[in-house]
């Protein structure tokens, strides 16, 4: 037991520790497999193998649990959108309460609320008209005109 065997050993430990700290600081798989692949190379240590199968047993253990775990970590990683309160808006009916010209901002009434507004292709809207919410842009919502015969007939929410 050379000192070239405690090297080894004490690396293969910072590693460890290393990739372990790093995994408990983030949310995500994101070093995981590097530990368990320092455990196998630290354990490839104790035997006193060869520094290149050490390495060689890091990358292989590494690799395996990276690809052995990524139809789980792909899973895990993909949720589901949680809509806000305001993304409900979208496809509602809301009725102009200040003039939307163009490109600027006007105000839009949804659901007794005033919102900034903006039109989906510039088209001018005015006072009293109705609109339905297509999208929010930043903290304004993007609005189009209702080109329905029964538009009146619409009730806004």
């Amino acid at each position: 037991m050379g000192t070239l065997f405690w090297i080894m050993i004490a690396f293969w430990i910072i590693i460890f520790v290393v990739t372990l700290i790093v995994e408990l600081q983030t949310a995500d798989l994101t070093s995981i497999w590097f530990c368990i692949g320092a455990i196998g190379a630290l354990i490839a240590a104790l035997f006193e193998l060869n520094v290149i199968y050490q390495l060689l047993i890091f990358i292989a253990i590494s690799g395996v649990m990276i690809l052995a775990t990524r139809p789980l970590t792909k899973k895990m990683m993909t949720k589901d959108i949680i809509h806000t309160n305001a993304d409900r808006l979208v496809g509602m009916i809301g009725i102009v309460t200040q003039d939307i010209i163009g490109d600027n901002v006007g105000e839009v009434k949804v659901e007794g609320n005033l919102w900034r507004a903006i039109t989906l292709d510039g088209d001018d809207i005015n006072i009293g008209q109705k609109v339905i919410i297509n999208s929010f842009s930043g903290n304004k919502i993007v609005v189009s005109k209702i080109n329905s015969e029964k538009k009146d007939d619409i009730e806004i929410i």
